[in-house]
This record gives C-alpha cells, structure tokens and sequence, in this order.
C-alpha cells in the first residue's frame, strides 16, 4: 500500500493562505519520504493573522522569497495520482488543496483522500478527543505540533496504526471496516469523506 499524508498550515482564513505543507509518504508499511515546504501565498490574500501565527509561528517576512504554491506542488504532484491522500481533518487541508490548484489553474489529483480524525474517533473512540497532539500521544508516535512535516507525518503514522489495529490491508479495507466512506478528488470534483451514521465501532484485531 502506498499513500501520502499532508499537512497545510495558512496565514490566516483564506484557503489561500497556505503558507506551509508537509509531506509524507508511506510505502509497504512505513514512511519512506518525508518534507516540508514555505510558501508565499499571493498578495491579494491579506496580511496573516496573528491567531494563525501564534499556532504555527510563521511570521509573513519568513514566507516573502519562499516559492508561491504552484511551483511547490509541482514537486509533489506526481505522488498524489492514483493513491490516497491522508490528512488530520482532511475537511481542511483538502479544501486548501483544491482552492490552492484551481487558483494556480493546475490539474486536480485523481486519487481518494481520508481523515484520520474521523478513522480515530472509530478506532479508538475511548479518547478524550481526537486531535492530532491527543492521538499522537496515546499511539507513542512523536510530533511538533503544527510544524507541518511533523503534522503530515504523524497523520500518516495514525493511519498505519489504525491499520494494524483493525487488521486491515489497506485504507479501503479499513473503510469498509469502520462504515467509513473514503472521500475523492478528481477533475469532476470533490466528495467529502464521511462515517455512516450505523457504522459499527470496530472489535480490536486478534
């Protein structure tokens, strides 16, 4: 199974304020790439907010000779074809993602796309919550927190534990086993990625 976790962080409420991503790709079971990027978002987006910054601590003058969006995705583009995109609230970052290419006027990916928010609240719904830092921790996997890298990364790890927990092949399996809808990204559009509303919390895989 291959797939590629992302991570945006923006500059402030625009989609297009995507001021960083990370990047991790998985392969057979474990991470075999992992990178973060800067991005400049146009002009026209505003200032960055100081709500955002003190979340992620990218400050505007750190982003002004990064690369605008276009020419950072035409790195990772090819990966994203034909797999399966993995995000922690993906709702987001997929959202980033296709507002951040439909302003550029580049191709959207045709691949399926889940969020580990929703696969762990079946997994391990016990939790006190479901964000990233709290599974994170409860799965021993290490992350800084809202560094995009580390993000993207930790996204990636959630899912191949999940995996592992339910005894799945692969994330259409997992899908199947949680009453999860994966979501898709193509030309025609997006679907969103959803939990049925019967879906049946999963027994542990023995």
């Amino acid at each position: 199974m291959k797939y590629m976790a992302i991570d945006f962080e923006t500059g402030n409420a625009s989609p297009l304020s995507a001021c960083s991503i990370g990047v991790a790709v998985f392969e057979d079971g474990g991470p075999v790439e992992s990178e973060a990027y800067l991005i400049r978002p146009p002009d026209e987006v505003g200032r960055f907010h100081w709500g955002n910054i003190r979340v992620h601590g990218i400050k505007e003058r750190m982003v002004a000779d990064a690369p605008p969006f276009d020419l950072v995705w035409r790195h990772i583009a090819r990966r994203a074809d034909g797999g399966v995109l993995v995000a922690h609230n993906a709702m987001f970052d997929t959202a980033v993602l296709c507002a951040c290419l439909s302003y550029y006027r580049m191709p959207m990916p045709d691949c399926d796309y889940l969020c580990t928010v929703k696969v762990a609240q079946r997994v391990w719904p016990d939790l006190p919550n479901h964000k990233l830092n709290t599974v994170s921790e409860a799965l021993g996997i290490a992350l800084n927190h809202h560094e995009a890298g580390s993000d993207a990364r930790a996204s990636g790890l959630i899912l191949q534990a999940a995996l592992r927990e339910t005894g799945s092949a692969d994330a259409a399996q997992l899908a199947e086993k949680i009453g999860m809808r994966l979501g898709r990204i193509s030309c025609a559009g997006k679907t969103a990625c959803s939990i049925a509303k019967t879906g049946r919390t999963p027994a542990k895989h023995v």
